[in-house]
């Protein structure tokens, strides 16, 4: 096996495991009553963020006081998968099994959604242990009670192409996109098997499309750098293997991280240092659950609600961006330059009493401030208000006389006043 699939093959598996892991979290059904209680939302939230003791002692609270809580149970298990404590979690896991079988006023589609999803979960762990054939037996259990579900048809397709079994993965690939057309790991795994059957034009519109709906995968670059040389453009695989070298950079750098994070999950300055890194790379979603889980780590840090409101305001995205802007200022109601930006956002959506509001209490804060002038003259101007647009420019001018902006404007809202008085 060439150095390429190899680092393909590790690169998948870990996504995998962390594409497995987001499913069940959301899709695991409800059986028990204390489901929604803050006790297992607690345990859910330290698992999302990777606080994995703390995840542990939660579940396990909760199931010394009820031990058939299937879907503690199963998120306990989760945690010890993602802990690589693999033989605790595959006991947790068969667990959920006899206490399925024993669930009372259950309805039946909902203990095979149960075993469906137990047994897919098994099925990540064997491959993990590298038991192909029984990780095999799990996935088609879990196909065959949870057929319309993508996830499974995919961890099919997973361990045939590792077991060279190409037609066979193929048509489960082929079930997986009738599913789930979206399915990014999918057209990497069917590029993959397009280089090892020397079809490295099919591979490459394969990987370009992986590309395309998960551009952040190094190995997709690597792989089809490999199709181009194959075919014999040259010019195209040089600048595929350039795009690989800047997304590995990118990932060793977020690995090492996060890698630290583990072991220092309140660690403010680092998780500040990995948005940016995601931000300098334009994973924008990634950038957004770093800002997301310093907020819940720390709700009364300001940073990470200055941070996430900054953020959305660039993507032009105002009415997200406002509720950041107004918890930074509920926090801490000293600081001017939120006032600024939500005076700005506020004129943006033509919600001109709020905007001015927060641009009269920038000013109160900081007389001198003439960019919060500039907002004010801004919504006079678009309210038709031009003698009190007028007022505010030449009040800048006084304040900032070398400004030029607002000398134009001033210019040009005069002239503009005089026309309309030698128009009646």
């Amino acid at each position: 096996m060439d150095a390429g699939r190899k680092r393909h093959q590790m690169f998948a598996k870990r996504v995998c495991g962390v594409l497995i892991l987001t499913v069940l979290l959301s899709l695991i059904p409800s059986v028990s009553r204390t489901e929604t209680t803050s006790v297992f939302q607690e345990g859910v939230e330290y698992v999302k963020l990777r606080l994995y003791p703390q995840a542990v002692d939660t579940f396990k609270s909760i199931l010394s006081q009820q031990p058939t809580h299937v879907n503690a149970l199963f998120q306990l298990a989760n945690v010890y998968k993602l802990q690589d404590e693999l033989e605790l979690a595959i006991e947790t896991f068969n667990k959920i099994f006899t206490i399925a079988a024993d669930l009372k006023n259950v309805p039946t589609p909902t203990k095979e959604r149960i075993h469906g999803l137990t047994h897919l979960a098994l099925a990540e762990i064997y491959c993990k242990q590298s038991k192909l054939d029984i990780a095999e037996q799990h996935a088609k259990e879990a196909a065959e009670r949870r057929p319309t579900d993508a996830d499974t048809h995919y961890r099919l397709g997973y361990i045939y192409t590792h077991q060279a079994k190409l037609d066979a993965a193929l048509a489960a690939f082929k079930r997986t996109l009738t599913r789930n057309p979206d399915f990014p790991e999918v057209y990497e795994w069917l590029g993959l098997i397009a280089l090892m059957r020397n079809e490295p034009q099919q591979a490459v519109a394969h990987y370009q499309t992986a590309i395309e709906k998960k551009p952040y995968v190094q190995s997709a670059y690597y792989n089809l750098a490999k199709a181009y040389r194959l075919l014999g453009d040259t010019s195209a695989a040089t600048e595929q293997l350039k795009l690989f070298h800047q997304m590995k950079a990118y990932y060793d750098q977020t690995y090492a991280i996060e890698g630290t994070l583990a072991e220092e999950p309140m660690n403010t300055t680092l998780r500040l240092e990995l948005a940016e890194i995601h931000l300098k790379h334009k994973h924008i979603s990634a950038a957004v659950a770093t800002y997301q889980a310093l907020i819940r780590l720390h709700p009364d840090a300001t940073v990470g609600y200055d941070k996430l409101g900054r953020l959305y305001m660039n993507l032009n995205m105002s009415q997200r961006a406002i509720p950041f802007f107004l918890k930074v200022l509920e926090l801490n109601p000293d600081v001017v330059e939120p006032h600024l930006r939500l005076g700005w956002l506020y004129t943006k959506s033509k919600v001109f009493d709020k905007a001015e509001a927060h641009l009269q209490t920038a000013i109160k804060k900081m007389p001198q401030l003439s960019l919060a002038y500039h907002g004010l003259a801004e919504i006079y101007t678009q309210q038709g208000q031009i003698q009190k647009a007028i007022d505010v420019y030449q009040h800048i001018t006084t304040i900032e006389p070398d400004d030029d902006d607002a000398r134009k404007a001033l210019h040009n809202l005069e002239r503009l006043k005089q026309s309309s008085q030698t128009t009646r």
